[in-house]
C-alpha cells in the first residue's frame, strides 16, 4: 500500500468512526429524550376532583373517597401506576377549576355540547343516571308523561334549585323544594307529597343510608336518562389524556365491571348492570314493579 492510499484509508476510518459517535449521541439523546418526555407525563399527573353524590362519590364513614364511580378512578389508577389522590369537594368548586386549569379530571359529569364547546374531552359513559319521579311503593300505577302529574294535580318534592325542580315548575307541576334528597323522600312516605323526583341509584342509597327498604318507593315514571363520563379539562396534556382513555379501554376487556356491579349490587339491595354504551345503570327487570 503506498502512501497516498494508506492516507485515504486512514481518512476513511476517521470518518467512520466520527459517523458511529454522531450516531451513538443521536441514540443516546432520543432515548433520554424518550425517557425525560415520559417522566414529564408521569409529573403532570392528572388531578382528581369528584363531588358528593351517593352511590357514584361520596367520603365513607372513615373520610375516604369511595362510590361507584370512584372505584372506576381506583383501577384506572392501578393500571396507569399511579398514587394521586382523589379529592372530594362541591361540584360548583370542583367545575371551576377543571375551568381554568388544565390536567384536572373531574368526575362524574355529563357530556353536554356547551362543554364540548369549552374544550373539555370526556372518558367514558361510566354511570347512566335515571332521573325518576318516585312514588310510595304501590301508591299508584305508572304515569304516561308530566301532563298526567299537572292534571291530577300531584305535587312533587326535590332539592332546591336543582335542574329537576325547574323542568317541572315550567311544566306547570306543583313542586316542594327541600335542602336535601332525604326530606324528600321522607316526606314522601309521610303522605305529605305525591311524588319525590330524584335519580333511581341516588334513591337506592339515600334509602339505605335511612335504613328504608329499597322497595319502599317505585318509578312510576322516567323524567330522563342521563350518561356521565370522566370529564377531562381544556388545555390537558394529549398524551395524559390518551393514557387515561387507553386505560378505561383496556379495563373495558377485562371482567373489572362485571365485578363492581355485583359488589355494587350487593353493597345497594339493588340489582346493578354495566354496558359499556350506558355505563353502570340500576336494572329493572319490571318497571310496573320495583324502582331500581
Amino acid at each position: 500500500m503506498n502512501q497516498a492510499e494508506y492516507e485515504v484509508r486512514g481518512a476513511r476510518v476517521k470518518a467512520s468512526r466520527r459517523d458511529l459517535l454522531y450516531v451513538s449521541l443521536f441514540l443516546f439523546l432520543v432515548t433520554w429524550g424518550t425517557v425525560l418526555w415520559g417522566e414529564k407525563i408521569h409529573a403532570q399527573e392528572m388531578r382528581l376532583i369528584t363531588s358528593p353524590w351517593p352511590p357514584s362519590n361520596f367520603l365513607d364513614e372513615k373520610g375516604v373517597p369511595t362510590g361507584i364511580s370512584v372505584e372506576v378512578v381506583e383501577a384506572l389508577k392501578r393500571k396507569l401506576e399511579i398514587a394521586t389522590p382523589v379529592e372530594v369537594i362541591p361540584w360548583a368548586r370542583g367545575y371551576l377549576i377543571a375551568k381554568s386549569e388544565p390536567n384536572v379530571l373531574l368526575f362524574t359529569a355529563g357530556r353536554t355540547q356547551e362543554r364540548l364547546d369549552m374544550g373539555f374531552q370526556f372518558i367514558g359513559p361510566v354511570v347512566m343516571w335515571t332521573h325518576s319521579l318516585m312514588a310510595k311503593n304501590g301508591a299508584m300505577r305508572q304515569l304516561k308523561d308530566l301532563d298526567a302529574v299537572r292534571t291530577q294535580n300531584l305535587t312533587v318534592a326535590g332539592v332546591r334549585g336543582s335542574w329537576q325542580i325547574r323542568l317541572l315548575e315550567k311544566a306547570g307541576i306543583q313542586t316542594v323544594e327541600t335542602e336535601s334528597q332525604q326530606t324528600g323522600v321522607k316526606m314522601l312516605l309521610a303522605g305529605r307529597v305525591d311524588l319525590w323526583v330524584t335519580s333511581r341509584l341516588q334513591a337506592s342509597a339515600i334509602l339505605q343510608d335511612l335504613g328504608l327498604p329499597a322497595d319502599s318507593v317505585s318509578s312510576v315514571y322516567t323524567v330522563r336518562q342521563s350518561p356521565s363520563y370522566l370529564m377531562v379539562s381544556n388545555g390537558t396534556n394529549p398524551q395524559l389524556a390518551e393514557a387515561w382513555r387507553n386505560a378505561y379501554e383496556g379495563l373495558k376487556q377485562s371482567d373489572f365491571f362485571d365485578k363492581a356491579a355485583e359488589k355494587w349490587s350487593q353493597e345497594l339491595g339493588i340489582p346493578l348492570r354495566f354496558s359499556p354504551s350506558d355505563g353502570f345503570y340500576a336494572d329493572a327487570p319490571n318497571k310496573d314493579t320495583t324502582a331500581f
